[in-house]
């Protein structure tokens, strides 16, 4: 089931949804294996994986220490990966999306990382750094997986441009 499909299921019986966000490998892909089976328990409707980076310009500095310290653990994309296909699949009721940074897709292969994300029974991606303007490449190769390319709104955005994203 795709992404806004599970979205719109799960809001027919709430009035709205709560999605989680952890540092993958902070403090340890152990401790995250906990955390979500007690998240999915207490009913969280989507989890957001965030995929460690180096310079993780989007976040604030409590989530800067903890990509700095999954890093400095030696945790690794592929690691993720396969991590969240086991999460993925232990959990099939919660739709699970990756965000990271787009040097990640560019080192590994934008058309590479987006097959092993679907794969790895992935529902969606936030990039926060790569505007559509300049994604083409991973726009067009999220719609031919059906990954869901989850795009920002800034609060200064225009109407205009909220419409196209």
């Amino acid at each position: 089931m795709e992404l806004e499909q599970q979205i719109r299921a799960k809001l027919a019986g709430k009035d709205i949804l709560l999605m989680t966000h952890l540092v993958l490998g902070y403090p340890s892909l152990a401790v995250n294996r906990q955390v979500i089976a007690e998240m999915v328990a207490a009913g969280v409707d989507i989890i957001e994986l965030q995929i460690p980076f180096s310079e993780p310009v989007a976040d604030g500095p409590v989530i800067l220490k903890a990509n700095q310290e999954a890093i400095n653990s030696g945790i690794r994309v592929h690691e993720c990966l396969e991590f969240a296909a086991e999460l993925a699949a232990s959990h099939p009721t919660v739709p699970f999306l990756f965000m990271t940074y787009y040097n990640i897709l560019f080192k590994y292969g934008v058309g590479s990382f987006l097959e092993r994300t679907r794969a790895a029974g992935l529902k969606g991606l936030i990039i926060p750094d790569l505007p559509p303007e300049e994604g083409e490449e991973y726009l067009s190769g999220c719609r031919q997986r059906g990954v869901a390319p989850i795009q920002i709104f800034a609060p200064t955005s225009s109407e205009e441009r909220m419409r196209r994203l």
